[in-house]
């Protein structure tokens, strides 16, 4: 009976052995789980601050280069002349909706003036705007017409024209902004010179 009792303890204690190994080992991985419902969406945040204005745009605001006033006039009246000066830019759509200004200035002068423009009791330089053209005039005011300014070529202070066009649809007249200080103009939509 003792020979039985040892060999039982003996093979207890292999089995428990051979248990003990087999302890470390994983198995295969099982299959994954079912997948949860997603969440309620939650509530919309909160307004945002407005933001600061931005910077005003051009990009609708179409502006000539200083084109050179013709040296001979297209019409010679007894106390006007006028000259055409090409403005492809000013099409039909413009013509009928949109607002173009003139501004004239001598060569390379820094002092530029609005059209229309008076010197003191001698003559208006104005403009007169067509489809594909801006026609610039100048008027003798004063009772006896200088002959040799009617008669002779461009013979006039100014000798340079750009126009600005603003379409249909842009907001022609900006509050605050005058339109007869071409420095003003020119700073607000950002012209090149």
């Amino acid at each position: 009976m003792r020979k039985l009792f040892t060999a039982k303890i003996c093979t207890l204690f292999v089995a428990a052995l051979l248990l003990a190994g087999c302890e470390g080992k994983e198995g295969p991985q099982g299959p994954a789980g079912a997948k949860g419902d997603a969440g309620a969406a939650g509530a919309t945040g909160a307004t945002g601050a407005t933001g600061a204005t931005g910077a005003t745009g051009t990009a609708n605001v179409i502006y000539s280069d200083w084109l050179a006033i013709p040296a001979t006039p297209d019409f010679k009246g007894s106390n006007y002349k006028e000259y055409g000066i090409s403005a492809p830019k000013i099409t039909q759509e413009v013509f009928n909706s949109g607002i173009v200004y003139a501004y004239v200035r001598s060569g390379g002068s820094a002092s530029i003036f609005p059209l229309p423009h008076t010197f003191t009791n001698t003559y208006t330089c104005q403009s007169r705007i067509l489809v594909g053209w801006v026609m610039y005039g100048e008027y003798w005011v004063t009772g006896t017409v200088n002959s040799t300014w009617i008669n002779n070529p461009k013979t006039d202070y100014f000798t340079h024209l750009r126009y600005v066009i603003i379409p249909g649809g842009t907001k022609a007249r900006v509050a605050g902004l005058d339109y007869s200080d071409y420095e003003a103009v020119k700073a607000h939509y950002g012209l090149e010179d």
